[in-house]
């Protein structure tokens, strides 16, 4: 179900549909594995982390954490 939904965002989004479920695979495994939820909670989850990335730009989630924790360490 979370695999269409990632198709059918990236075609609202006008970008490339492989590339979109790719990035929502990861964040769900990075969820299941990393954060111990159920593959389902994850799928869902993951789905809308992807949504939360494109909405705010071309940047990936990492690229914010990232700049999130120089700023802490600064």
């Amino acid at each position: 179900m979370s695999r269409d939904a990632c198709i059918e965002l990236a075609r609202t989004l006008g970008i490339d549909a492989e590339a979109l479920v790719e990035q929502w695979a990861e964040r769900a495994a990075i969820r299941e594995f990393e954060g111990g939820q159920s593959r389902a909670d994850a799928e869902r989850a993951a789905l809308d982390d992807v949504r939360a990335m494109h909405r705010r730009g071309p940047r990936s989630a990492a690229a914010h954490a990232d700049a999130d924790a120089k700023k802490r360490v600064l």
